[in-house]
């Protein structure tokens, strides 16, 4: 259900200047976290229209983009050209059902944005997360603090209305992750809510 709710705002998606803006400052955090390099191949979680994916494309290898929506990846990949499209992977892929796609792959660096609210086991996805980077590898997640439910309204599969980052950043290390860091980033003003959003890496 989920899923189909993005295939259908896909073709808007981008129209959104919340959702550029946001992108775009989920994209500087992990370059100023995370020393990006052309070496290194990527895996994104959640990528939608790929507006971060695309912002950091160019300055690493390789960057696989994976979403369950085949709507959002279709916006995708009508925007990839030129040198990006030897860089950018888009897959169909629901991590928290089907690793296999990426059977022997390991990544540097995975990232994601506003997806882990709409992730019932949070914990489970980190722990994949875990298995699939290389030893040293680098994990970034960017998502809201906690809200009282403004900022989706009704909107189904949103399992979390945000997280405590300390909470996170715990569970995060219980998974199998060390020297975790957590910053805010942004704060959005969407209609009536007003939200503050962070990342952990």
């Amino acid at each position: 259900m989920t899923s189909e709710i993005f295939d259908k705002a896909a073709a808007d998606w981008d129209k959104n200047e919340l959702r550029v803006k946001l992108a775009r400052t989920v994209a500087a955090a992990i370059r100023n976290a995370i020393p990006l390099n052309t070496g290194m191949i990527g895996l994104e979680i959640g990528c939608g229209t790929g507006l971060i994916t695309m912002e950091l494309a160019g300055e690493m290898q390789s960057i696989v983009a994976t979403d369950s929506s085949a709507g959002m990846l279709g916006t995708l990949r009508e925007k990839i050209g030129g040198q990006a499209a030897a860089r950018i992977i888009p897959m169909q892929i629901d991590l928290t059902t089907d690793i296999s796609p990426l059977a022997g792959r390991t990544f540097d660096l995975i990232y994601s944005s506003m997806t882990l609210h709409h992730i019932k086991d949070t914990a489970g996805l980190l722990g994949i997360c875990n298995t699939l980077l290389i030893p040293g590898g680098f994990l970034a997640v960017a998502d809201l603090e906690p809200e009282d439910g403004s900022f989706h309204g009704d909107m189904p599969g949103v399992e979390h209305h945000g997280f405590h980052p300390p909470d996170l950043a715990s569970l995060a290390a219980d998974c199998g992750f060390a020297d975790v860091n957590v910053a805010r980033i942004h704060i959005i003003s969407k209609e009536d809510a007003l939200c503050s959003l962070w990342a952990l890496w």
